[in-house]
């Protein structure tokens, strides 16, 4: 495995996980995951991670939350400016809020990103999920 990719290990069940090759950077702009790197991981296995329990699509979950890393990571390494980067977020949350309008599963990308610490992200569906609620009343 190249030095510059790590290997996440998505564990969805006792038995059940998939793995997701992800650029260094891409998965240091979780604090769960840079502290872990940092601390103890070298790279020659695969880096566990466990979401909260109830995501009920524990998969798509972490694509989103690695979506969101991906675009912010080649963001700062590339000096994309701090508009383009807003425009792009509300994009990224508005275009999750519409594929989930019921909100059922919208909310577990908040909550793992709270776990992985990813505050950027957490704030960003926070605000973007409590805009629609407050839109409906």
């Amino acid at each position: 495995m190249a030095a510059n990719i790590i290997t996440l290990r998505l564990c969805k069940g006792t038995k059940d996980s998939e793995d997701f090759d992800v650029e260094k950077m891409v998965a240091m702009e979780s604090e769960v995951i840079k502290n872990c790197i940092q601390d103890t991981h070298h790279g020659m296995e695969p880096l566990k991670l466990c979401l909260p329990s109830g995501h009920t699509k524990p998969v798509k979950v972490l694509e989103k939350v690695l979506e969101y890393c991906e675009y912010h990571a080649h963001a700062k390494s590339n000096s994309i400016s701090e508009e383009d980067v807003k425009m792009w977020d509300t994009d990224f949350a508005k275009n999750i809020v519409a594929a989930d309008r019921n909100l059922g599963s919208v909310c577990h990308i908040p909550k793992a990103a709270d776990f992985l610490q990813i505050i950027g992200l957490c704030n960003l569906l926070s605000k973007t999920i409590a805009n629609f609620i407050k839109d409906i009343f």
